[in-house]
């Protein structure tokens, strides 16, 4: 499966139908799981995604797989050039967020709590993906850029004759998109068994996401 099975108008149309219901799911899951001592560390902020994804208008479970991948769910993860957090914000972007906002540049101590990461992780994805909306290659050229800058994604569309999927598949940001991708479906997939079993279960029935299309897979 290459990079482009997920880019294009198929792929941004899966990543924004449904968000509300997945959010119900998501907070619901999250819910139920903390009343357990057992609770998985990859759904202690299930909620949070949940709720920031929705106002932002992009798919939980996208922003679920980036968390994945930047920190593994741990809220003091810090990177080797100074990232932050869950989300592995730098301070640049959190100045960013704050000036977009109108509200003080939080301290990088403040930046470390899940509530504060989540919101100016997602707030920078949102912006790029919207950015690249009109692309087909939306999906990819945005995580290329949360990763490596808009500036490199220039930089690379520029190489490749403004061809944008060659640009990032051949880029320094081309294992990040894909395991990026893989964990996503993975998640997706979860997300539909976890459905399929509360409704075997005969349990009342939760409000399930519009299926991918089949095109984008």
């Amino acid at each position: 499966m290459g990079l482009s099975d997920l880019s294009g108008g198929a792929a941004a149309r899966m990543c924004l139908r449904g968000i509300l219901r997945i959010t119900a799911v998501l907070a619901l899951t999250c819910a139920c799981a903390s009343a357990s001592a057992e609770e998985p560390v990859e759904n202690r902020f299930d909620a949070i995604i949940g709720a920031t994804a929705a106002r932002h208008n992009v798919d939980p479970l996208l922003i679920k797989a980036m968390v994945w991948h930047e920190s593994r769910f741990r809220p003091l993860a810090q990177g080797k050039d100074g990232e932050i957090g869950l989300m592995q914000v730098k301070m640049d972007v959190v100045r960013d967020w704050a000036r977009a906002r109108g509200v003080k540049t939080p301290r990088r101590a403040d930046v470390f709590d899940p509530y504060v990461n989540i919101e100016i992780g997602t707030w920078y994805f949102a912006r790029a993906f919207r950015k690249w909306s009109r692309s087909s290659h939306a999906l990819l050229l945005a995580l290329g850029e949360y990763n490596a800058g808009p500036g490199r994604v220039r930089r690379w569309i520029r190489r490749y004759g403004g061809n944008r999927e060659l640009a990032i598949s051949r880029s320094a940001s081309s294992h990040y998109v894909r395991a990026i991708r893989d964990k996503y479906l993975a998640y997706t997939v979860q997300f539909a068994a976890a459905v399929a079993a509360s409704s075997d279960a005969g349990q009342r029935p939760i409000p399930q996401p519009a299926p991918p299309d089949a095109s984008a897979l």
